[in-house]
């Protein structure tokens, strides 16, 4: 796989998982909702949040020049000209998993994309994950107040994988389509 598809998937992914949560039921107007890759402009809006945590968003924009990083998939979720998540996933040197290693929301409560982040930033990484054929999408090191969020998802742990989620459901799904569409 070469450098200009994985950043085609990288793209899609992003672009099919603002698509999906569209259709959803939202308080937020979708039309005003972009998924992106992290770049200055979402490092700079990042550094105007006051959290508890410091993920180190900024060392992002070295880490995806770097061979090592090239498959991880970046987000930065934005809503009508403000930062309203990001994340930060890759499969590291795994054939069938990829990891959810950052994933941080905007904590201004005042956001209509509140309680949208972590669904469009998991289903991006799950759409990713299926393009790369890999097996699981799995929370690395999940923070236990976020659990309940992860498991509204779809995820579970599954014992020597850790919290994940089964990437098969979606290929199920994607093969039963194509199935009706034989029919």
């Amino acid at each position: 796989m070469d450098k200009e598809e994985i950043k085609a998937f990288q793209q899609a992914s992003r672009e099919m998982a603002a698509e999906e949560l569209g259709q959803r039921e939202t308080a937020y107007d979708s039309a005003l909702l972009s998924l992106q890759d992290i770049d200055e402009d979402a490092i700079s809006q990042y550094e105007t949040w006051r959290t508890k945590y410091d993920f180190g968003w900024s060392r992002i924009l070295k880490w995806k020049s770097k061979p090592a990083h090239e498959k991880a998939l970046d987000i930065a979720i934005w809503y009508d000209g403000s930062l309203a998540g990001l994340c930060w996933a890759s499969p590291k040197d795994s054939t069938e998993k990829i990891f959810v290693l950052y994933l941080e929301r905007n904590p201004d409560d005042s956001l209509l994309t509140r309680g949208f982040v972590a669904p469009l930033c998991l289903t991006a990484v799950r759409f990713y994950g299926v393009l790369l054929d890999l097996r699981f999408v799995v929370i690395d090191n999940p923070n236990p107040g976020a659990r309940d969020a992860y498991e509204r998802e779809g995820f579970s742990y599954l014992a020597g994988v850790g919290l994940a989620y089964d990437l098969a459901q979606d290929y199920d799904a994607i093969n039963s389509e194509e199935n009706d569409d034989d029919r």
